[in-house]
């Protein structure tokens, strides 16, 4: 399909999200790939409004034609738009942006997140010694509920999915420094950890600049391999505050 999406059409799954998602009648929820309104026709019956992302034109003209003042409908592409505030994130993804969008949410205020992955992808997200299951863990507790067979979709996707519920993790006091550390993508490892550690540790700059004399690594931290991303994990650790 030209978007790489496959919408829900298994209406005990869209039930099983909703419910997953426990959803308060205070609460502002996102949906990201809204399509045919499936899903969003059952978020708005829980929630204050529901802010509902769709990239495809036609789709959305469909969309707001749901007759629902509690929705608000975005025509954009969920990785280049600002999200509005948002208490919960609801939503069967376009499959192709599963990485980006895990990386997007490290940056964003949430509750939780229930969303729809294809099971290679949470495999890489869980299992796999990658970039990404390294940031994701730091930033989420992740849990994996029920898998979502191809039939429960159309058109059906070739692999099977599996609904999984992201919430951000509280952490300590140098994993928060790593998380700021992350966040700071285009900066240069060293400036970037420089901030970090003032932010998170409440020490001076020039405590700091003696803390990182020796600190040899000089690339963005967004180019860092998992490789240097351990190695600067293990020095943040081995800091004594």
């Amino acid at each position: 399909m030209k978007l790489d999406q496959h919408f829900i059409i298994d209406a005990n799954v869209l039930l099983k999200i909703t419910e997953l998602a426990k959803i308060k009648k205070n609460e502002i929820v996102l949906e990201i790939g809204a399509g045919t309104g499936n899903l969003t026709k059952l978020l708005l019956n829980k929630a204050k409004f529901v802010y509902a992302i769709e990239k495809d034109e036609k789709l959305f003209s469909e969309l707001k034609k749901i007759n629902n003042k509690k929705l608000k409908p975005i025509l954009g592409n969920a990785l280049k738009i600002n999200f509005p505030n948002f208490d919960k994130l609801v939503a069967d993804i376009p499959y192709s942006i599963s990485e980006p969008l895990i990386q997007r949410l490290i940056y964003e205020d949430f509750k939780l997140a229930v969303l729809l992955f294809p099971e290679n992808f949470v495999k890489t997200l869980l299992e796999k010694n990658t970039k990404l299951s390294l940031i994701s863990k730091l930033f989420f507790e992740i849990k994996l509920d029920q898998e979502v067979f191809p039939e429960s979709f159309y058109p059906k996707p070739k692999v099977l999915s599996r609904i999984v519920l992201i919430k951000p993790k509280i952490t300590k006091k140098h994993e928060l420094i790593l998380k700021e550390f992350i966040k700071q993508r285009d900066k240069k490892a060293k400036n970037a950890l420089r901030e970090a550690i003032i932010r998170g540790s409440g020490k001076t700059k020039r405590e700091v600049r003696n803390i990182l004399k020796d600190f040899e690594i000089d690339k963005k931290v967004a180019s860092l391999s998992l490789k240097e991303l351990k190695k600067i994990r293990k020095f943040v650790n081995s800091l004594n505050f």
